[in-house]
């Protein structure tokens, strides 16, 4: 069913997020780690590129999560029995999540780690 209007999709959207948020518990992990990455660049006293790294980064972390968890619902919901392609459905798209999510953790650390160098001179 198509959405009537802008803020009916959003609706929708926002629902899809809070959904996420209750049923996954990668996702609740990926929550705190940025928090604590957010926290390590305001007292590394990111520049305003870094945050934005930062940001686009965890963008992209969380949407891949969200694409995993949508496609692991349609191969739960469409192959009753265990199979070697929904596992590798699955197996491919949980990749792209931690494909994300080892790029967040390379880029941030090396931001963090010029950060620190940076206050000690």
């Amino acid at each position: 069913m198509k959405n009537k209007n802008l803020f009916e999709s959003i609706k929708h959207a926002l629902n899809g997020i809070k959904l996420a948020f209750k049923s996954e518990k990668n996702l609740k992990k990926y929550i705190v780690i940025a928090i604590i990455f957010g926290v390590l660049n305001i007292l590394t006293k990111s520049t305003y590129i870094d945050a934005i790294f930062y940001i686009i980064l965890c963008f992209i972390v969380f949407a891949f999560e969200y694409i995993n968890t949508a496609i692991e619902r349609v191969v739960d919901k469409f192959i009753l029995k265990i199979d070697e392609n929904a596992k590798y459905i699955k197996d491919v798209s949980a990749s792209a999540v931690l494909t994300s999510g080892l790029l967040f953790f390379i880029v941030e650390g090396i931001i963090i780690v010029k950060n620190i160098i940076a206050l000690g001179r």
